[in-house]
């Protein structure tokens, strides 16, 4: 009787547990975008935002702007990704950049620097289709321990630091490119 009763649950069991499993519909195959090896990079846009008008005199909007495409065209050619082949896909990138002052959301601001947040948007293109892309949002520049102490001792006032800055989101754009590779 012993067994009988162990043999029913064990089917009971095992019934149930199969009854329970739904196979998986297959998902649709996403096409693979195929990109050129190689390209073309004209300029990068910048979208300078900032809480408070500080006294310090620091780069422009055109400033950053020139910088980031220095150095994203730099990083490009180093990795010999950039051409000027017509045919070549097209990078667009576009970046909102917040210059953030020391006490900027507080009644008491400072004009000294604080570590910028960014955002950007990089599309590749082919002769102004969208082929794919990415999306960034909300990220922030994080220095290490000497500039950390710097930030927190509002030491943070010339506008030669924004190259450190823009060179580093130069940078994590450079990594998104190359991880849509």
């Amino acid at each position: 009787m012993k067994t009988l009763i162990s043999v029913l649950l064990i089917v009971t069991v095992m019934t149930g547990c199969s009854a329970m499993y739904a196979p998986k519909a297959s998902e649709p195959e996403v096409a693979k975008v195929v990109l050129t090896h190689k390209f073309q990079f004209h300029n990068a846009t910048v979208n300078l935002s900032e809480l408070i008008d500080a006294d310090g005199a620091y780069h422009t909007q055109n400033e950053l702007q020139t910088m980031l495409n220095d150095k994203l065209r730099k990083l490009l050619e180093a990795k010999n990704l950039l051409t000027e082949d017509s045919r070549a896909n097209t990078l667009e990138i576009h970046v909102n950049y917040e210059r953030r002052f020391v006490g900027d959301k507080t009644p008491i601001p400072s004009s000294a620097l604080a570590y910028p947040a960014y955002a950007y948007t990089i599309d590749i293109t082919d002769h102004g289709k969208r082929l794919t892309g990415m999306k960034q949002e909300k990220k922030q520049f994080k220095g290490g321990l000497a500039m950390s102490k710097q930030v927190v001792t509002k030491s943070l006032n010339d506008k030669r630091y924004e190259q450190t800055f823009i060179n580093a989101v130069a940078k994590d754009i450079f990594k998104s490119i190359e991880s849509l590779r």
